[in-house]
């Protein structure tokens, strides 16, 4: 319970990420975008998930080489951020052969790898010293629980967006931003850590 509450925090750690940081302040990023639209937030949410499994398997096997293990944080993040840059390079590669048309995929392909969730799995993985197999598992887990942060956050945002007992100043982003602030909260409360200490 405690390794689930724990990725459910990260994704929604990084859904709040993306808010601030890689939408420039927009105020919605592309997890809560996509996930009011069922078709395309299935592919985004499948990309993630293999996303996940693949550079956090890769990356946890690559930590138990010697010369990678001892190397310092920049140095094994730059090794990670290397292996999440072929994955996608492959993948690109593979999708522009198999739908060379379909633009939006491709589109959609690139958020799934820049979506900081997905960096983030392979130093989870090394912090709690996972085997291959449970690094696999932690790939799948994290998939699970961006999809579920996500569709969480995305029915929160329809029915925010339908309230019109919400007064106009905080209409929109703030009242999201504070639905993802309580909402991540309540995960936290799973958790059975303190927040403050």
């Amino acid at each position: 319970m405690k390794m689930i509450s724990t990725l459910l925090i990260t994704v929604l750690y990084t859904v709040f990420v993306q808010n601030l940081v890689m939408s420039a302040g927009l105020g919605m990023s592309e997890a809560i975008r996509l996930a009011a639209k069922p078709e395309k937030f299935r592919s985004l949410a499948i990309m993630i998930s293999a996303f996940s499994v693949i550079t956090g398997t890769i990356c946890g096997a690559l930590s138990r080489i010697p010369a990678i293990a001892t190397l310092p944080f920049a140095g094994r993040a730059a090794v990670y951020g290397g292996v999440l840059a072929a994955v996608y390079l492959i993948a690109a590669l593979l999708l522009g052969l198999l739908k060379p048309q379909d633009r939006r995929l491709r589109g959609t392909l690139g958020i799934a790898a820049l979506n900081t969730l997905v960096y983030a799995v392979p130093f989870l993985n090394e912090f709690a010293a996972y085997s291959f197999a449970e690094s696999f598992f932690s790939g799948l887990a994290a998939g699970a629980a961006f999809v579920l942060a996500a569709a969480v956050i995305g029915r929160g945002a329809k029915l925010l967006a339908s309230n019109s007992n919400i007064p106009a100043i905080f209409r929109g982003s703030p009242a999201l931003f504070l639905y993802v602030g309580l909402v991540s909260l309540g995960f936290l409360g799973f958790s059975g850590t303190a927040l403050f200490q």
